[in-house]
């Protein structure tokens, strides 16, 4: 067995070409940091280019292994999605003033399908005039979104975290069901939190938030899941 793999050893080492391809293979892009625009802030940086459209320069850690950045930015009063590809680690990207947005950054390697993805962080580009602040989706806490319950469980806690640069949430719709999109339930919440939720096995849930604002803004959370197992 010794003498079979020094065998193997020096015929690894000898086909120098096949050692390049797996170590290739092996390689995968590292994850970046963001730093700006800050989480949950808002962004007053820029420069003004209209009434309605200011340029952000956007700001990421460097990442030690890869070949470029994709940066994903998400509008989140018209929920459109674009991408911007860059080469170092900040970019120039023109924005609609007064409007709140999602972002990330992923890195990728050129000869990869692989791709590493930053964390989500989410701001709100500062307008003329702005008078409130529409809340940011909420995010959930629990379930972590896609779990996997044990079919003994029979009921659970839904909770969620949000913010508003205006700090005036008032009130929170929580959708709840088996059907996807979830329907109505339970309105009006002043808390966090929705406890004593009955489950049954073999069943999977979807939930989502709707945050309102004194001032009658409203956001809405991505839908989440979780299951319970048969």
């Amino acid at each position: 067995m010794k003498r079979l793999f020094l065998l193997m050893v020096i015929f690894l080492i000898s086909c120098g070409p096949d050692v390049d391809i797996l170590q290739t293979i092996l390689v995968l892009p590292s994850e970046v940091e963001l730093i700006f625009p800050e989480n949950n802030s808002e962004c007053t940086a820029g420069i003004i280019i209209s009434e309605t459209e200011s340029e952000v320069i956007f700001e990421w850690s460097a990442a030690e292994v890869t070949d470029g950045y994709r940066v994903s930015l998400v509008n989140l009063t018209s929920g459109e999605e674009v991408f911007f590809d860059a080469t170092e680690n900040s970019l120039p990207i023109r924005l609609l003033r007064g409007t709140p947005y999602e972002w990330y950054v992923a890195t990728f390697l050129n000869n990869s399908d692989e791709t590493i993805q930053s964390n989500t962080e989410v701001f709100y580009n500062a307008g003329p005039g702005i008078e409130s602040f529409i809340p940011f989706p909420a995010t959930n806490v629990s379930p972590i979104n896609g779990e996997v319950f044990e079919s003994t469980t029979t009921a659970i806690t839904l909770q969620w975290t949000a913010e508003d640069l205006d700090n005036d949430i008032v009130a929170y719709d929580v959708y709840f069901s088996s059907n996807n999109p979830p329907e109505l339930f339970a309105t009006d919440l002043n808390t966090t939190s929705l406890s004593n939720i009955t489950i049954m096995s073999g069943t999977e849930y979807f939930w989502k938030v709707v945050t309102r604002d004194q001032n009658g803004n409203e956001s809405i959370s991505d839908t989440f899941t979780f299951n319970v197992a048969d």
